[in-house]
């Protein structure tokens, strides 16, 4: 083989290594590039994936905020109505009694009570002996028995004194308490009837109170 055969078979060697070389270093790349944009696509679809999550789960938190908030102010303005139900039906509880304490202290009132109760509530062989006790403060019996002569003609203390005698030989008494109002005393079967402030008072309010109640609730929703 001459030099020269020699030379060109080395030439073709080279050359078929050098694009050997550069086929195998093409599919390397292309390997490489194929695999690089594969996770690339995975890193994307992971971040995708976590970025919809964290936004569901930051959107259910919203939600989840508002209904907190919308329950709180739901329960607040509830509370703040039944609060305002309360003071208003405590209101005319109190407006109730002191109308009730006002008239009970009026003498021309108090004369109508008594007179009707000597008429009506006489002593017979079934109930015994009454005593009507009055508020002291109003007729002042005990000053009344100490110096009747002072007593002012019109007013409750005379009116008492003028029908004592009338009501004591029908068997009826008249006595005193301390608080306001009229009281009846049943003697001998230990009875009282309460006609004071806080006895009407709860009368009146256990058929006025649900009634009002019942307005508040078709004003106040």
């Amino acid at each position: 083989m001459s030099n020269e055969q020699l030379s060109s078979g080395v030439q073709d060697l080279v050359d078929r290594l050098r694009e050997k070389g550069i086929e195998e270093g093409r599919h390397q790349a292309e390997e490489i590039t194929n695999n690089a944009k594969k996770e690339a696509h995975d890193i994307i679809s992971a971040a995708k994936q976590e970025a919809e999550q964290i936004i569901s789960l930051a959107r259910h938190e919203k939600e989840q905020l508002e209904k907190a908030g919308r329950d709180a102010m739901n329960l607040a303005a509830r509370d703040a109505i039944l609060e305002l139900k309360e003071t208003l039906s405590h209101q005319f509880s109190e407006q109730v009694h002191g109308l009730v304490s006002h008239h009970l202290r009026d003498e021309d009132l108090l004369q109508r009570v008594i007179l009707e109760i000597a008429g009506k509530a006489r002593p017979t062989q079934t109930t015994g002996a009454f005593e009507l006790l009055l508020p002291d403060d109003v007729v002042g019996l005990k000053e009344l028995r100490l110096h009747p002569e002072n007593v002012q003609e019109g007013t409750l203390s005379h009116f008492v004194l003028s029908v004592s005698a009338e009501m004591l030989r029908e068997g009826v008494t008249i006595g005193s308490h301390t608080g306001d109002g009229i009281r009846i005393r049943l003697i001998e079967e230990d009875i009282e009837i309460d006609l004071s402030t806080q006895a009407i008072t709860k009368l009146f309010l256990e058929h006025l109170l649900p009634r009002f109640r019942a307005l508040l609730e078709g004003s106040i929703k």
